[in-house]
């Protein structure tokens, strides 16, 4: 039997700011049109950004990519540390909370210097992802053989 106690609201605040934190990165793109005037449906390979210098093409994917990435991960993310929530609600909650870090380290070094500004926050977020997920299997895998 699975139970759920009020330090779970960790997990939940966690999951909460993960999508706040999506959307952040959403209107940066927002942002990024308006500012290099690529409307949509363009993302960063079509009419608007052909039209674009160099330096501003990169600069406009590099926005682009962040909140695309954040996309490609939020799922996992959020599943991750709800399921582990379950189970371990406090460590699930830091390593949410150590994802969200990773996240906005990725997000300013990816809009500052580029693809390699990305590395250490990909890094962090990548191992908060790999605990929970980790962590969620080992506690259902406990939970089905009765421990």
């Amino acid at each position: 039997m699975i139970s759920v106690g009020n330090s779970y609201a960790w997990n939940l605040l966690a999951a909460t700011v993960m999508g706040l934190q999506c959307f952040a990165a959403g209107m940066s793109v927002v942002g990024a049109r308006k500012k290099y005037k690529v409307d949509y449906p363009d993302m960063g390979s079509g009419r608007f950004s052909a039209k674009l210098s160099d330096k501003d093409w990169v600069d406009f994917n590099n926005i682009m990519r962040v909140h695309q990435n954040y996309i490609e991960q939020l799922p996992l993310a959020i599943l991750s540390v709800l399921v582990n929530g379950l189970f371990n609600p406090i460590q699930s909650a830091i390593a949410g909370d150590v994802y969200i870090v990773g996240r906005f380290i990725y997000a300013y070094g990816y809009k500052s210097y580029g693809p390699k500004g990305r590395m250490a926050g990909a890094l962090i977020s990548m191992l908060a992802i790999v605990f929970n997920v980790g962590s969620s299997f080992f506690g259902i895998y406990n939970t089905l053989r009765g421990n």
